[in-house]
């Protein structure tokens, strides 16, 4: 398992916005922020598994609501929330999200959901709801699962019905030069775009 992730305000700021939509994929949004965050992630989802895992067809298919290469091989999910896109990949089924925490009446939401706990912590609350959300995605009985924090405001949870083996390094996709970045000519010839760890 690995996984990969975009600041969205960074990235922004330095891609000509009209070049994302190259990888636009036909589905509708009702407001521009949700149609960037789902190209993004479609972007990221291709650029790395050409450039890092060299999957030859990136045609997506959705297969009861989850999406996947058409030729099979890797499987990935994607989540974003607040300024994270982010994709996990692994040689089997995964399910992952992200989310940003914030303050909330967590032992309420967690009684709405059966949860006993007397006083969650924040931490306890969105490892729980990020893995509730995560097996969702899989929709299969988990076998494995993995939680951590990035940047220190966020709660990943990535979840398998099959092992998850990490190395644990979150990688992170940056734009290393220029603005106006065209991200079709950086898909077919990265120049301007680097992985980072």
């Amino acid at each position: 398992m690995e996984l990969y992730y975009i600041n969205k305000k960074e990235f922004l700021e330095s891609i000509d916005k009209l070049s994302l939509d190259n990888f636009w994929d036909g589905r509708e949004y009702a407001c521009k922020e949700k149609y960037e965050e789902h190209i993004l992630g479609l972007f990221l989802t291709k650029f790395i598994a050409k450039h890092i895992y060299g999957v030859k067809n990136l045609n997506i298919e959705y297969v009861k609501n989850k999406p996947k290469f058409m030729n099979g091989g890797i499987s990935f999910s994607i989540s974003h929330s607040k300024n994270i896109v982010l994709v996990a990949f692994n040689n089997a089924n995964i399910g992952v999200d992200i989310e940003f925490m914030q303050e909330r009446d967590y032992k309420k939401i967690m009684q709405r959901y059966k949860q006993d706990t007397e006083n969650p912590t924040k931490e306890d609350f969105y490892r729980f709801w990020t893995l509730h959300e995560a097996e969702i995605k899989l929709g299969k009985q988990i076998r494995s699962l993995y939680s951590t924090f990035l940047e220190k405001e966020y709660m990943i949870s990535c979840v398998s019905s099959d092992v998850l083996v990490t190395n644990l390094l979150i990688k992170k996709l940056v734009c290393i030069g220029g603005n106006n970045i065209n991200l079709l000519e950086e898909f077919q010839h990265p120049k301007n775009l680097k992985v980072v760890y």
